[in-house]
């Protein structure tokens, strides 16, 4: 009975101070070098994000023109059906792009720059 403490608590381990453990490199550097990591990471992130962004916007500002460029031609076929030709619109154009790329030259001419002509 004599290697026992009178109070009766186990012995003591000697204290280990908190931090790393022997042989391996200190934290702090690894630390740094996997917030570093974290931050590049987000970056891209964010990057990607708003690259994906703009190409989504992009794709809806397409769309938009395509609904109204079938719109247009659909509207100009009616109109010749029923014995008008539209103006800007000669019946000579073959697909639709020619017709297009001539309604925007007739439309330019109208109007210079998109602008309504000032008096």
């Amino acid at each position: 009975s004599g290697f026992r403490s009178s109070t009766g608590s186990p012995p003591q381990k000697p204290s280990v101070p908190p931090g790393d453990p022997p042989g391996t490199p200190p934290l702090a550097p690894v630390l740094q070098l996997l917030r570093n990591q974290l931050q590049e990471k987000d970056a891209l992130i964010r990057h990607l994000e708003s690259d994906w962004e703009r190409s989504r916007a992009q794709r809806e500002r397409e769309e938009r023109l395509l609904v109204t460029a079938w719109y247009n031609m659909g509207l100009a076929l009616q109109q010749q059906e029923g014995g008008t030709v539209p103006r800007g619109l000669p019946s000579g154009a073959q697909s639709f792009l020619a017709q297009q790329r001539l309604a925007t030259v007739a439309r330019r001419a109208r109007t210079p720059h998109g602008r309504v002509p000032s008096s």
